[in-house]
């Protein structure tokens, strides 16, 4: 009998193979889902400390890499610019510190974006959901003039989580319209309106309309647990009792860490919701998710740094040292570990560009030949070494009062770290008590304050001394000596880099308060008003 092929099925095989094999190679280039989070301290998620809930996060921190010498900036512009621009914020004009609405400030067209770069050069499509927070004195700084296929959120900071205002005007957007989102239920504080939910629904409704045949790039930027403190009365409710903390001075004082704690769990809770989407439409098979927050926690707003000395504001590890991680379930050789190499806000900019392109070409790509972020994927892929061995902390001598210059370096196996003029004042190892009590009496200790340096000079060997206690600037051993010397030597270097500061003055009569918004505008905008 004659066999007979059936070629009909077989073909069917055939060109599914290819359709596929066509799929793939449409996007082998991973998503890319940066998360950050503002003013969380090291003490202030579930991996370290588990008096919060935040169960998600260490699901993906636990089953990824956590990132023990994460390094941003003490307050929130400077750190975001970096994440935007792959440069020192002294580089920028952001060393300042955060920028004002009525101040302005903005990215310069002449430094491209993470956004620009991925979008013009790679592919990508590119969303911003959250807290902007770089400047909007005109409409061409703002995010879908920088990169950004959308924006949903904040041009600025501080906003109520269910009004969606600051100073009694409006400040959100959908792309450049000024919109007041409905919140039914307020002033009741509950799930409906809050704005980190709020988020996530627009997150999640970018995933489900993406196409996945091109890479995605979301930048979720939440405003949590930044003040003002506000949260779902029933997360609030997960958190009863007070806590306490000693301050500088030796006093007792009392700190909000219950509700601080519940915005800390609505982001978690969010960050799951979000992760869940991503496996239901199967974009975690080839993506990345980056984790950090913008800076350090704020004790007398319920944030805590602990083991790390300091607080938001300051340029002790506290306020610089933030937690992080990355995740993936496809791209990481190495995971459920702790790196300790060194990695700053600036690298991530490299570092998506290298997954991108399978490698951040950083000698002969124009946008890319002067910036201070370096590719980190052998680090964070592989468990490699850090591809740095120095952060330059701050430049910033604008004002003679806040005058802050600073580097991180590393020797050998060793990392010094050294600081001259205002570190900041809060100085000490704040760390939160649980308390039956309502409320604390504040009464007086000894305050056992680091005495201050000759000249306001700190050098601490912060890899065996991370709570900076030895302060080791003048010590006569001759290592030291040769350590703190090279490191005067990097500050000196490195302010001749420095451009002035873009934030120097507030408007006097900015054009920025259009129909009770926050408002920027055509053309120039604001940019040229006069102080």
């Amino acid at each position: 009998m004659q066999t007979v092929v059936r070629k009909g099925p077989l073909w069917i095989v055939l060109w599914l193979l290819a359709a596929c094999k066509t799929h793939g190679q449409a996007n082998q280039k991973p998503n890319i889902f940066f998360i950050a989070v503002d003013d969380m301290g090291n003490n202030d998620i579930g991996y370290n400390n588990p008096e919060v809930e935040t169960p998600n996060l260490n699901n993906l921190g636990n089953n990824g890499v956590i990132l023990e010498s994460n390094y941003v900036y003490p307050v929130c512009s400077p750190s975001r610019s970096a994440f935007m621009t792959g440069r020192y914020a002294h580089k920028t004009g952001f060393q300042h510190g955060t920028v004002e609405h009525n101040q302005p400030a903005y990215i310069d067209s002449s430094y491209k974006t993470v956004a620009e770069k991925l979008t013009q050069s790679y592919g990508y499509a590119a969303h911003m959901v959250g807290k902007w927070h770089l400047g909007y004195c005109k409409d061409s700084v703002t995010p879908t003039y920088r990169g950004f296929d959308s924006f949903y959120g904040f041009y600025g900071g501080q906003e109520n989580y269910y009004t969606y205002n600051v100073a009694r005007y409006n400040d959100f957007r959908d792309n450049l319209t000024a919109v007041t989102p409905k919140n039914p239920n307020y002033p009741r504080e509950d799930v409906d309106g809050y704005s980190t939910f709020e988020y996530v629904k627009r997150a999640v409704e970018i995933v489900k309309n993406h196409d996945k045949t091109q890479p995605l790039f979301l930048y979720l930027a939440f405003q949590a647990p930044h003040t003002p403190l506000q949260a779902p009365q029933e997360l609030i409710d997960k958190y009863p009792g007070s806590w306490t903390y000693t301050d500088t001075d030796g006093s007792q004082k009392t700190t909000d860490r219950g509700t601080f704690y519940a915005l800390v769990t609505a982001v978690d809770m969010a960050v799951g919701t979000l992760h869940q989407e991503l496996e239901n439409q199967g974009l975690l098979d080839n993506a990345i998710i980056v984790f950090t927050s913008d800076n350090g926690g704020q004790p007398k707003e319920g944030g805590f740094n602990n083991p790390y000395r300091g607080a938001k504001g300051t340029f002790y590890e506290g306020g610089v040292r933030v937690p992080g991680f990355v995740y993936s379930k496809s791209l990481l050789t190495k995971t459920s570990y702790r790196h300790r190499g060194l990695l700053h806000a600036s690298d991530w900019l490299p570092t998506f560009i290298s997954l991108a392109g399978e490698s951040a070409d950083l000698t002969s790509d124009n946008d890319l030949i002067s910036i201070d972020g370096v590719d980190q994927t052998q680090m964070l892929l592989n468990g490699g070494d850090s591809a740095r061995s120095k952060i330059v902390l701050n430049i910033d001598d604008f004002e003679r009062s806040s005058t802050i210059y600073g580097v991180i370096k590393q020797f050998g196996t060793e990392v010094w770290k050294y600081v001259q003029g205002n570190i900041g004042r809060r100085d000490i190892v704040y760390s939160a008590t649980k308390t039956s009590k309502k409320r604390a009496l504040k009464r007086s200790f000894k305050s056992e304050r680091t005495k201050r340096a000759v000249n306001d000079k700190y050098l601490y060997l912060i890899s065996a001394d991370s709570s900076e206690t030895h302060n080791l600037y003048g010590d006569t051993t001759p290592e030291i000596q040769d350590i703190q010397n090279d490191l005067e030597d990097e500050v000196e270097a490195e302010k001749l880099k420095a451009v002035p500061p873009m934030n120097p003055y507030n408007c006097g009569t900015p054009n920025n308060l259009l129909n009770g918004f926050w408002s920027a505008g055509p053309g120039d905008g604001w940019c040229n008003c006069i102080a």
